[in-house]
């Protein structure tokens, strides 16, 4: 037999789960919500299907970091009411790519105890979007790129609701399930040297 050469790229941190964004959608996925697909990895628990928060092996839920683009997002900034949250952070129609670790991630992300979940979102090459209409909300996004490659915008918004879902149960209360996010990142590039975003 001839020479056999066998080359294969591993994350230098075998915790570490990666997801590419074109994959996200084949998750099962009712709620088109990042929170859901993180509940399926090893170790990930949640008490609520209908909550995009998790917990890591026994901690709580605010001991989970998350970065957007190497912006760390802080828990005031999400959307939640209690300790329940209708949208988490990420839009899952704007992502390029997801790592997550549930232990025995670099130093450089912190000091939290249980998780690192760390979202790039997609640099755009033309111009393009989307829609997604159902009974449980909406969701859209555009996105673009300058003439000459040095600006791009990507943005999305999303609205969804629970009611149909709650409304199903025995159980009467009141309440307004009804979450809505927006979202904008712009990417300006003078010169090869310096690279300004803006994340909102």
């Amino acid at each position: 037999l001839d020479s056999v050469e066998i080359i294969s790229k591993s994350n230098s941190n075998t915790n570490t789960q990666i997801i590419k964004g074109k994959s996200v959608e084949y998750f099962p996925n009712p709620t088109n919500d990042i929170g859901t697909i993180v509940k399926t990895f090893a170790g990930v628990q949640s008490n609520n299907e209908l909550t995009g928060q998790y917990s890591v092996r026994g901690g709580n839920y605010d001991e989970n970091l998350v970065y957007i683009n190497d912006f760390e997002i802080y828990k005031p900034f999400l959307t939640s009411s209690g300790q329940q949250e209708g949208l988490s952070y990420a839009n899952p129609d704007l992502i390029d790519q997801l790592s997550f670790s549930a232990g025995g991630f670099e130093s450089k992300y912190g000091d939290k105890m249980s998780s690192v979940l760390n979202v790039k979102y997609k640099t755009p090459e033309k111009h393009g979007g989307s829609i997604m209409a159902s009974l449980l909300g909406v969701n859209a996004h555009l996105e673009g790129v300058s003439k000459k490659q040095k600006f791009t915008y990507l943005t999305g918004v999303r609205y969804k609701t629970n009611a149909y879902v709650l409304g199903s149960l025995d159980r009467k209360a009141e309440y307004n399930p009804n979450f809505f996010d927006a979202q904008i990142d712009l990417h300006y590039n003078p010169n090869n040297k310096h690279d300004l975003e803006i994340l909102a």
